[in-house]
């Protein structure tokens, strides 16, 4: 467990007592892992003077004593309708409030929860903002996560390389290779994917988070697969613009443009660079060649236990990289009603040059 990093976190903010939401954080700190978008049966971890209690609901008990310590964490268990000793009668806010009742100073994780549960808690206690230490304790990674981020993109190079001769060598649909990619990261041994996979054809690549249709591949068309594994609770991120048949001159012409924009960027992210510095390397190449108007998303993000976490690496991200981050680096191009381009890696930063997990060969 990493418990103590938490507490380290409540000393430099001289509070005793926090309350964390994000399930990603929770796996973090305790091991712990629950996924689930419905408020009424997610869970939470109240920390208080280096006692540990996980609030989970009552479908969860059996499991969670089969995960974890119990001697460790202590679990209260809750359920709006059952009505069983040790069973905290109410929903997830009521037991959050019973919890900490007793505390007069609660941190919390700002960007992470609900206005709802906010309001119910502001004119109770005092609410310190600890979002920001929070990030940057998960943004930095320890070995064996760089080594399941690792695990990740080996699993997801895999995916891309079958996606690649999938449309070199079929008329396969956009859905039909969403499904395959996914079939093949779960059997190379992923547990699931890290987001839902985007297959991009033709036109429809100059949408970048474009959902797959039945749209099949012509020659001489394009494809943008943006497709990443999780492994162990880390997840991969990748893209790549591949062409079947023919390309033309002016397809490979901006595809080389993008590749510049993407290896000046990964040339600069290292320790101590701003953020923002890695995002302007990039678009600075894309803008030196006239299309900066159709470079229309940041250059990448972090990578962890989720697929988009901190940092961002924006235009206007004044955080500063440091060693053992990992972050993508992934400049495009869109051309409504043509094509799009992008070419995404997952990397390490270090001291030096980053460590880059790419996935398959990127040169047209």
């Amino acid at each position: 467990m990493r418990l103590y990093k938490l507490e380290k976190i409540l000393e430099e903010k001289n509070v005793r007592c926090s309350l964390i939401l994000n399930t990603a954080t929770i796996y973090y700190l305790t091991g712990y892992d629950y996924i689930t978008t419905d408020f009424g049966n997610s869970v939470a971890l109240v920390y208080c003077n280096g006692e540990a209690t996980i609030i989970t609901p009552l479908l969860e008990k059996n499991r969670i004593e089969s995960l974890i310590n119990t001697s460790d964490l202590g679990v209260l268990v809750y359920s709006t309708y059952a009505d069983s000793e040790g069973v905290f009668k109410g929903g997830l806010g009521s037991a959050i409030i019973e919890k900490i009742k007793q505390s007069n100073k609660i941190a919390i994780d700002l960007q992470n929860i609900t206005l709802q549960l906010y309001n119910s808690l502001k004119d109770k206690v005092e609410l310190v903002d600890i979002s920001k230490e929070l990030n940057l304790m998960r943004a930095i990674k320890e070995p064996e996560e760089i080594e399941a981020i690792k695990r990740s993109g080996e699993i997801t190079a895999s995916a891309m390389k079958i996606a690649n001769e999938k449309i070199q060598e079929s008329k396969i649909s956009e859905k039909q290779l969403a499904g395959l990619i996914d079939l093949t990261m779960r059997n190379e041994g992923a547990e699931d994917y890290a987001f839902p996979s985007i297959v991009a054809f033709g036109e429809n690549s100059a949408f970048p988070h474009h959902v797959p249709t039945d749209r099949i591949i012509n020659d001489g068309e394009n494809a943008v697969i943006d497709i990443g594994a999780r492994y162990n609770k880390y997840c991969f991120d990748s893209t790549r613009t591949f062409i079947k048949g023919y390309v033309s001159s002016e397809f490979k012409k901006l595809y080389e443009i993008v590749l510049e924009a993407q290896l000046s960027a990964i040339d600069v992210a290292r320790d101590g660079v701003k953020a923002s510095e890695v995002d302007l390397a990039a678009r600075k190449v894309i803008e030196k060649h006239g299309y900066g108007k159709y470079f229309i998303h940041s250059t990448g993000h972090g990578v962890g236990l989720e697929v988009h976490e901190y940092p961002p690496i924006s235009p206007n991200s004044n955080v500063e990289l440091k060693e053992n981050m990992v972050i993508t680096v992934e400049p495009g191009i869109y051309i409504k009603g043509k094509y799009g381009i992008r070419i995404e890696d997952t990397i390490v930063i270090t001291r030096g040059k980053p460590i880059v997990f790419e996935t398959v060969y990127k040169y047209l």
